[in-house]
C-alpha cells in the first residue's frame, strides 16, 4: 500500500488534472464523450469495488464508517445515473435546457461533496500523523 505521501501526491495530480480534462471534453464529438462516459462510470464503479475490498480487511470500527460512506457515494450515483438515463431520450430545447441544469447542480454538489471528502481526507492524514508521532514518542520514553 503506498504510503500517505504518496496518496496525497497521487490526489494532488488527479485534482490538478480535471480542469483540463473537462475543457478538454466539451470539445469532443458525441460519441467520444459517451464513451469516455462510460469508461468513467466503469472507473468509479471499480473504484468503489476496490475500497470495498479495502476496508473489507479493515477492523469493524473503520470499516463500518468507511462502508456507509461508500455506501453514500453508490447511493449518489446511482441516482446521478438514474436521473441521466431517465432524461437521455429528452427532445425539445427546454427539456434538454432542465437536463443541463439538473446535471450542472447535480455535478456542483459532487464537486462539493469531493471537496468535502478531500478535507475529511486531510483531517485523517493529519490525525494518523499525530497518533504516529504520540506513539513513537511514548515508545522512546520506555
Amino acid at each position: 500500500m503506498p504510503s500517505l505521501s504518496e496518496q496525497l501526491a497521487d490526489l494532488s495530480v488527479r485534482v490538478g488534472d480535471i480542469e483540463a480534462r473537462v475543457a478538454a471534453f466539451k470539445n469532443e464529438q458525441k460519441e467520444m464523450r459517451d464513451k469516455k462516459v462510460s469508461a468513467m462510470k466503469a472507473e468509479v464503479e471499480a473504484a468503489q469495488d476496490r475500497l470495498t475490498s479495502s476496508i473489507q480487511e479493515k477492523s469493524d470500527e473503520i470499516a463500518s464508517a468507511w462502508a456507509e460512506f461508500n455506501q453514500s457515494m453508490k447511493a449518489k450515483a446511482d441516482a446521478v445515473r438514474s436521473t441521466i438515463e431517465a432524461k437521455k431520450d429528452a427532445i425539445d430545447a427546454k427539456r434538454a435546457e432542465d437536463r443541463a441544469d439538473q446535471l450542472e447542480f447535480n455535478a456542483a454538489h459532487s464537486v462539493n461533496f469531493a471537496l468535502l471528502a478531500i478535507e475529511d481526507a486531510e483531517l485523517a492524514v493529519a490525525e494518523a500523523i499525530d497518533a504516529r508521532i504520540h506513539a513513537d514518542s511514548l515508545t522512546q520514553q520506555v
